[in-house]
């Protein structure tokens, strides 16, 4: 046995051991992604919204008056369908005023209105031109953030919202006498169509 020769053994093994980790660390190997994390549930409403993608999902929406809402506007569908109707829905919301019995508009050019559904807090409805989605009026209560973000997280499946994705998903509008806040939230999961069911306050 030459056991002294193993002691010069050793530290050149240590040595070219912590050479190799200071190689792996070099250009090509361990790399740190910079891409930004995802957003959720938050449209830059000011620009206009991001491009629809596939497989997402959206909901359009409006409460009056903007601070105290009692009434509410909902269209949910794919985010690439409803695109094609935002114009519309504007021009749905800039016509609501407020009545003692309930909100008045004036519906879009081609859009068909219906009446609203058993148990009174679906008072109406307003279909598409192509009938395939439609924007539902209705009577609730709770306040601003609650409600949107029921939206986001149980209707759209978003894991976070907070403030800075609730001043992200909505701005005010302006309509006949009263002020409005127009939503607009998306996420991967497919919402309740045919309105969903009232907004409620928050938990």
């Amino acid at each position: 046995m030459q056991l002294p020769q193993l002691r010069s053994v050793v530290p050149f093994a240590i040595v070219a051991g912590l050479a190799v980790g200071v190689i792996g660390c070099g250009g090509d190997g361990i790399q740190i992604s910079t891409a930004p994390k995802a957003d959720i549930g938050k449209p830059d409403i000011g620009k206009g919204g991001p491009e629809p993608a596939a497989g997402e999902y959206r909901i359009l929406g409006a409460m009056f008056p903007a601070d105290a809402p009692e009434w509410f506007f909902k269209m949910p569908g794919t985010s690439e369908d409803l695109a094609k109707y935002d114009a519309d829905f504007d021009k749905l919301l800039a016509s609501v005023s407020l009545a003692p019995n309930g909100p008045k508009y004036d519906a879009p050019a081609g859009w068909k209105e219906g009446p609203g559904r058993p148990g009174g807090i679906v008072i109406a409805t307003i279909k598409t031109p192509d009938g395939k989605y439609e924007v539902s009026v209705s009577s609730a209560q709770g306040d601003v953030f609650g409600n949107v973000r029921r939206w986001s997280v149980e209707q759209l499946g978003n894991t976070v919202f907070g403030r800075e994705e609730m001043a992200k998903a909505t701005r005010t509008v302006e309509a006949k006498g009263v002020k409005g806040l127009r939503v607009d939230v998306r996420g991967p999961k497919k919402p309740p169509m045919g309105g969903g069911g009232p907004m409620m306050g928050p938990k």
